[in-house]
């Protein structure tokens, strides 16, 4: 079953010279339509990709300075318990009687007519056997 091919002239009236001029048209504006859309798109996605990297930078930022906080919080306590050592400290040496005992031990200072006999701690000799 074969098709038969018919032969049919257009008419050429003012209807469809204008009909052909608004197919022109539709095809341009979809065209048109088109290219913006593209274009549109485009600069969603350039804007959506520098906006997840501004995140991504942020974030990366955000973590480092998390862990710096950590460390100086961890310094923080050490310096605070420094500081509380030295305050121990200034107390005990406005005591006369501390103040004496440190310099009998550390400065092998003597009263009169006191003689100070040193005798060496498991340390020193744990020292001189290892050297």
């Amino acid at each position: 079953m074969r098709k038969e091919q018919r032969n049919v002239t257009k008419i050429n009236n003012r209807y469809v010279q204008d009909e052909a001029i608004m197919k022109k048209q539709r095809s341009r504006r979809r065209v048109a339509l088109f290219r913006r859309l593209l274009m549109l798109a485009v600069v969603i996605i350039a804007v959506s990709g520098g906006l997840v990297y501004a995140y991504s930078q942020q974030v990366s930022l955000l973590h480092a300075k998390e862990k710096e906080k950590i460390a100086l919080n961890k310094k923080s306590l050490a310096v605070a318990q420094d500081q509380k050592e030295l305050k121990s400290t200034i107390t005990k040496l406005h005591d006369d009687d501390y103040i004496a005992k440190l310099a009998r031990s550390e400065y092998f200072l003597s009263e009169k007519g006191e003689i100070i006999f040193n005798i060496p701690d498991e340390n020193d000799k744990k020292k001189e056997s290892s050297n």
